[in-house]
């Protein structure tokens, strides 16, 4: 049998509520096995299986000054020390800005580097934020980093472009769409919750346009349709969404979850109606890039609502696997949300046509069978390009 090349998988925190895809691909790794380096390693117990080197564990083993210290200088011994002895073929670090660090570790160990890109990571090179002094570090190091990474894996056709225009050479830059897995995110066989839920998935963060969707489910409401609309998750926006809630008199309407467990998302998905994602460009320019809650609910058979956002085109094909609206358009939010809740046999129809299409662009197992040719190229081209 032939041994499997190792990649150093870098990621500042590992891992947030929020970034289970990072989890789901590491899991379907079949030529690579990947060792995290990371800062803080927290929330062990809901992503286990990973051989993961941190500088501290939360919350049971502090180094808060060895984590600060990492944090300034990207430095740590022991990542050092574990780079060095255990025979890495390449360095993967996932958001541009932790780029940075896997850059130092790359370029020390003489080592290829692949930075995949989600989102916030290029917006912030674009405006005023990146002026802000905890992403100094970024703002000082991305030009380096454009030189010497070996390939930007960007996560839409929109971030590539952006990122490109950011000064990143467009011949290192490829799109490497996110997967689902197909084999646990699937239709349910029993009859969807009555009355019909409609699930929105994310952080209440500006971009997931959470006071869109309640808007929306009270025009809905006038029209004396029924319908719940569950909102999952947890964030700084969330105790104003409750407000506005309450203030437009859906108490009833509308169920806040907090954050769930990915088993639990994912049971939700298998009893709701369909998914709602009214994301919009934010303020600091933060957006959507694959939207993964998208992606798992056609993977469900559910239909999607969506934007003309970011990624979600790429996700969502208008008319067929869910409809797409524009941007903070509460109204034309509502018409579709309307039409989807009173046309049940639109939405199994539209279900089944999301799920044809995520099992034919984003079956997990073909997407990171496709990462791991991107870190062969990048491998080859190292050996060809470096000195």
């Amino acid at each position: 049998m032939t041994a499997k090349r190792r990649v150093a998988l870098v990621r500042n925190i590992f891992l947030p509520y929020s970034e289970t895809f990072i989890h789901d691909e590491l899991r379907h790794h079949e030529r690579y096995e990947a060792t995290v380096f990371a800062r803080q390693w927290c929330n062990a117990e809901r992503f286990p299986g990973h051989r993961v080197i941190a500088v501290e564990r939360i919350p049971d083993r502090r180094h808060p000054l060895a984590s600060l210290l990492y944090n300034l200088t990207g430095r740590s011994r022991g990542h050092e020390r574990a780079l060095r002895d255990g025979g890495f073929d390449l360095v993967h670090a996932h958001f541009g800005h932790n780029g940075i660090q896997g850059m130092q570790l790359a370029r020390r160990q003489r080592l290829p580097l692949v930075v995949s890109l989600h989102g916030r990571d290029v917006t912030l090179l674009m405006g005023r934020s990146k002026y802000a002094p905890e992403w100094w570090h970024y703002l000082l190091g991305y030009r380096a980093l454009f030189r010497y990474t070996s390939l930007f894996l960007a996560a839409s056709a929109e971030l590539r472009d952006l990122i490109i225009g950011c000064g990143c050479p467009q011949e290192k830059v490829r799109v490497h769409r996110l997967g689902v897995d197909l084999t646990r995110f699937a239709p349910a066989r029993d009859a969807p919750e009555d009355p019909p839920q409609v699930l929105m998935v994310g952080r209440f963060v500006e971009k997931k346009g959470h006071q869109y969707a309640i808007r929306a489910a009270k025009r809905v409401q006038e029209n004396g349709v029924a319908f719940k609309l569950v909102l999952v998750g947890d964030g700084p926006l969330r105790p104003g969404c409750e407000r506005l809630a309450m203030e437009l008199g859906l108490q009833k309407r509308v169920e806040f979850t907090g954050v769930l467990s990915p088993d639990q998302v994912r049971a939700r998905l298998q009893r709701a109606a369909l998914l709602l994602a009214p994301s919009v460009v934010a303020s600091n320019l933060d957006r959507e890039s694959g939207l993964i809650s998208a992606k798992e609910a056609s993977a469900c058979g559910l239909a999607v609502l969506a934007t003309h956002h970011g990624g979600l085109p790429e996700i969502v094909d208008h008319g067929t696997t869910g409809f797409l609206v524009a941007e903070r358009d509460p109204q034309a939010l509502a018409a579709r949300l309307q039409a989807l809740l009173q046309d049940p046999e639109l939405r199994h129809r539209m279900g089944a046509a999301g799920r044809l299409k995520m099992a034919r662009e984003y079956d997990i197992r073909a997407c990171v069978n496709g990462l791991e040719k991107h870190y062969d190229d990048a491998i080859a081209s190292w050996t060809v390009v470096q000195p």
